[in-house]
């Protein structure tokens, strides 16, 4: 009998198995090469890449000279990663894997990245622990979250607004944007890391405009993808334009396109 934590991982495999995510993933190459350059990662480091979606950081990793592993609940996912990796003339290796359950070895890996992936485990003191746990002792877990009051956030709670409530509210947990907060992140990994810093980093997320990043989010981005094909028309209204107005007052372009200030934390953490 499924645990859970099994039944859910398997519910969000089902779920992003039924979106092709890259064209939402392109949009945040720069990320991935800022965060291989902050963990510092060296030509033969072991490294891998929790919930690496299509292989941003993976590949950011190896082009370095790094010897990546990426690991991500779809498949379908690392599917693109392992073809984007062929056309660069990059070694990349590919595991199926859910981001609270890694099937690697304590302290297989010099650095373990992720950005944007594992702060969505439900879990999230179960990911802290793997992500520290695959870690060699001295080695760097390095991280990119979107931040509580951002863009991303605002977005989240726009569509908490529209959802159905339950008959019973269960207990809330931290909400993955929690991970864009540094105390949170030092409260997760306490005194199994010898230092951590963090900073704060804007991304630009680019479009023709407010408009047609929330169509691209419809057709890309799972929670979108169906939120937008379960929902009643008002709703969907109420949903699309809540998230234009959203994404407006975070544009800098004057020119009707879209050039949207995008806050996340850049986390580097040593383990002790």
């Amino acid at each position: 009998m499924a645990t859970p934590t099994q039944t859910m991982a398997e519910r969000t495999r089902q779920m992003w198995t039924a979106v092709d995510y890259h064209p939402i993933a392109v949009q945040d190459l720069l990320v991935s090469e800022l965060l291989a350059r902050a963990a510092d990662v060296h030509s033969g480091h072991r490294v891998l890449d929790v919930a690496a979606g299509t292989g941003n950081s993976a590949l950011a990793a190896a082009r370095r000279g790094a010897r990546v592993t990426a690991t991500d609940i779809a498949a379908s996912a690392l599917e693109t990663a392992s073809r984007r990796a062929a056309v660069e003339g990059l070694a990349l290796e590919v595991e199926v894997a859910d981001a609270q359950e890694l099937p690697f070895e304590d302290g297989a890996f010099d650095v373990v990245m992720s950005s944007f992936g594992a702060m969505y485990a439900p879990d999230q003191r179960r990911a802290a622990g793997e992500l520290l746990r695959v870690c060699r002792p001295g080695g760097r877990i390095a991280m990119a979250n979107w931040t509580p009051d951002g863009i991303v956030a605002r977005l989240q709670r726009v569509m908490a607004s529209v959802m159905p409530k339950p008959a019973k509210p269960a207990p809330r947990p931290a909400p993955p944007v929690a991970w864009g907060g540094e105390q949170h992140c030092r409260e997760l990994f306490g005194d199994r890391v010898a230092s951590l810093s963090a900073t704060v980093r804007v991304h630009e997320m680019c479009a023709r405009s407010a408009t047609d990043q929330v169509e691209l989010m419809a057709g890309h981005l799972a929670p979108w993808h169906f939120a937008t094909r379960s929902l009643p028309p008002e709703a969907l209204r109420q949903l699309t334009e809540g998230a234009v107005a959203e994404y407006e007052r975070v544009n800098r372009a004057t020119d009707g396109t879209l050039v949207a200030r995008a806050e996340y934390l850049e986390l580097v953490a040593v383990k002790a």
